[in-house]
């Protein structure tokens, strides 16, 4: 299936690849509004051609394309990738239809995606990829808007359908929007294609993320804060051993050296002078204790839910 914006001058070299693939059921192009006579040049080509009035940006004209298609497995494919083969179609396929994954993405050449680490901090886009229909239909239609659409298929592979796969092809790649539309209008398309990547990551992760995820992000907060709050402990008894006002001295003075009127040192030194040995003995044993059982219990439901995981997995 391939969504097409604009792109008469690039989408024949895609085409005569996609059809000369003899495992394709049918092939889909959806015209997403396009002015320039993409239409006409994907006519001459044996493909199924939807034509949509308005451009509706990549996410909808993509689900246009599922909408229309019967195959359980979908190849997605960029109308404007350089370097396509049937190789590359047949390693993205394969593993799908082989069960091994829900998804698999068929990375660009860039020298980036050959550093492992780096894969596991940035989001891997890429728009020629193979899924299973299960999965596109899991994604809610909120993300199915232009580039969101990519990380959350991602997301939803990696949360719901046993993760997803890639290989990064030699070859492979893409016309620069900077040379497509010109450098400012592509940097600007740019700029709005990561906006919608970063902006929909972060509704998934806020919104979407199981819940066995979240509880584990909030058991991992709680704990952090007890840890934070137990050392909080531990100052004030260390404040006891010399007094609080000569702490507070020791502690900020850098700061008092640097500007001898700050406030908030100030305040603080004000808020010591009145606190007795006693005072901050019972509240550092205090804080320090409830700050430990906050520890432990959220230490517990991470334990209990990395158990849970890991079971989950086996099965």
């Amino acid at each position: 299936m391939v969504a097409a914006y604009n792109e008469a001058p690039r989408i024949g070299e895609v085409l005569s690849v996609l059809v000369s693939y003899p495992e394709f059921s049918e092939i889909i192009v959806v015209d997403d509004g396009s002015s320039d006579g993409t239409a006409q040049a994907v006519a001459s080509f044996p493909v199924r051609l939807i034509s949509l009035p308005h451009n509706k940006g990549k996410g909808a004209a993509m689900d246009k394309g599922v909408e229309a298609a019967s195959a359980e497995i979908i190849f997605f494919c960029d109308a404007d990738v350089k370097g396509l083969s049937h190789e590359v179609i047949r390693d993205t396929i394969s593993p799908v239809r082989e069960g091994e994954s829900a998804m698999v993405i068929a990375m660009r050449n860039r020298k980036i995606y050959f550093l492992s680490f780096v894969l596991a901090i940035i989001p891997l886009l890429g728009g020629e990829r193979a899924i299973r229909r299960e999965l596109w239909e899991k994604v809610p239609a909120r993300y199915k808007h232009r580039f969101m659409i990519e990380a959350a298929l991602n997301f939803y592979a990696r949360y719901y359908h046993g993760g997803f796969s890639y290989k990064v092809f030699r070859g492979l790649s893409q016309t620069v929007k900077e040379k497509k539309y010109g450098f400012w209008k592509g940097f600007e398309e740019r700029v709005k294609m990561f906006y919608e990547v970063i902006h929909s990551q972060i509704l998934l992760e806020l919104q979407d993320a199981p819940p066995t995820i979240q509880s584990g992000r909030i058991a991992l907060a709680a704990t952090l804060s007890g840890v934070a709050g137990a050392l909080f402990g531990i100052a004030l008894l260390a404040a006891s051993r010399v007094g609080a006002f000569v702490f507070v001295e020791q502690v900020f003075a850098s700061e008092l050296q640097k500007d001898p009127d700050a406030p908030f040192v100030h305040f603080l030194l004000y808020v010591a002078g009145g606190a007795s040995k006693d005072l901050l003995v019972g509240a550092g044993i205090v804080i320090i204790a409830a700050n430990l059982l906050v520890v432990a219990l959220g230490a517990k439901n991470i334990r209990h839910l990395f158990h849970r995981t890991l079971a989950k997995r086996l099965r």
